[in-house]
């Protein structure tokens, strides 16, 4: 296969090479599922599906605030408009990923899921045109990626960390499939390994301009510079080399010597304010790693929540925050059903529930108002902080 790069695999904290016989420093870069937003979205027919995925990454980042720079790659299209498989990374994410590829003075011109390249060893297990659903599961050093395909078409994807509890994480990927390719039965599930066959799959996928690039803003700006100044120093190199030999014939060496010496301290300025450009995102890729946990989501705190409630009490009030926690208002019979919920959330935020592992930190239930023969109550429930967590 004809290429003009390099693929680096990104695992275990570490930047590898694939040996290619490439000597340039552009580089196709592979990252595991974790390091990234990813997500299925629907995009009607007639609208772009840039603008209709980004606000729902966004809503996804634990740096609300951090413009992404969204990529999509059509899985399927029909009349009605397209599935998309939607992938960024937050730069605020990627510090220790660019400070690896510095090292190593590569420049990335795309950015691809190594599990990507691992599913098409895959497709040949199984008759894709039947449509049935399937489990995958792709394991590597980082973790795993789940995918749920109905037939050949991704309905859900998440990667996890070595931390995560596989078993939640499946049943709740199972349930995001159904809601996104409605209900249907799981026919079989298939497990693999990321190999380095994966890495010849992301080299052949880069080849195709429709394919995934997660390659962020900022990154792209840092790539066209690059390109420019080696042509510019290619160009100019002889120019240089035939004026600094004419000025040493006419002025001596101590001119050439001076031209030297100012050429190396404009290197050595913009090396500088390159080094603190990252050395001020390296402080907040800590913060990404304790926000990453898949076990604060909506999804999971609304099914941990609703399997505990008592049949007695009605919720009129949902308060969601990532950060902080959850607030609930409702209404129940008997202020013995309220006092039964908080003991039951209690149970999740002190570890005693034996079903789930622990969510909260805190339990909080405010004062009970009696109002038409109902007992109305708000019950507050917070989140366990990054700092609390690691003291």
């Amino acid at each position: 296969m004809q290429k003009d790069f390099q693929v680096a695999v990104f695992e275990g904290g570490a930047l590898r090479v694939v040996a290619s016989g490439h000597p340039g420093r552009e580089a196709v870069l592979a990252l595991p599922t974790s390091r990234l937003l990813v997500k299925m979205v629907r995009v009607p027919a007639g609208e772009d599906a840039v603008a209709v995925a980004t606000p729902v990454l966004q809503a996804m980042s634990p740096f609300p605030d951090e413009p992404l720079t969204v990529t999509c790659e059509t899985v399927r299209e029909t009349a009605e408009g397209a599935v998309v498989l939607a992938a960024a990374l937050p730069e605020s994410a990627a510090d220790d990923i660019a400070e690896a590829l510095d090292a190593q003075k590569l420049s990335v011109t795309r950015i691809d899921l190594l599990a990507l390249g691992a599913l098409r060893d895959v497709w040949g297990r199984f008759d894709a045109a039947d449509g049935k659903r399937r489990l995958v599961r792709l394991t590597s050093a980082d973790g795993c990626t789940l995918l749920v395909l109905d037939g050949d078409m991704p309905v859900a994807v998440r990667g996890l960390a070595e931390a995560d509890d596989p078993v939640r994480e499946e049943m709740l990927l199972l349930l995001e499939a159904e809601s996104f390719g409605g209900p249907k039965p799981l026919a079989e599930t298939l497990a693999a390994e990321v190999t380095d066959a994966a890495v010849e799959g992301v080299a052949e996928r880069s080849l195709d301009a429709a394919a995934l690039n997660a390659l962020p803003a900022s990154w792209r700006e840092v790539l066209e510079e690059t390109r420019f100044k080696k042509r510019l120093v290619r160009n100019l190199s002889v120019a240089v080399g035939l004026w600094l030999l004419v000025m040493g014939v006419l002025f001596g060496v101590p001119v050439a010597y001076g031209f030297l010496t100012d050429h190396q301290k404009g290197l050595s300025r913009q090396h500088a304010r390159q080094y603190r450009q990252v050395s001020d995102k390296k402080k907040k890729v800590d913060v990404f790693k304790a926000y990453s946990d898949h076990g604060r989501g909506a999804l999971e705190v609304m099914k941990a929540v609703s399997d505990r409630l008592p049949a007695g009490i009605t919720l009129s009030g949902w308060n969601y925050d990532r950060v902080k926690g959850l607030r609930l208002s409702g209404e129940a019979d008997t202020d013995t059903e309220v006092y039964e919920f908080k003991n039951a959330m209690e149970a999740l935020a002190f570890g005693e529930d034996e079903e789930a592992p622990r969510i909260f930190a805190t339990v909080t239930l405010g004062r009970l108002n009696m109002m038409r023969g109902k007992q109305r109550f708000d019950l507050d429930l917070g989140f366990e902080t990054p700092e609390e967590g690691g003291e």
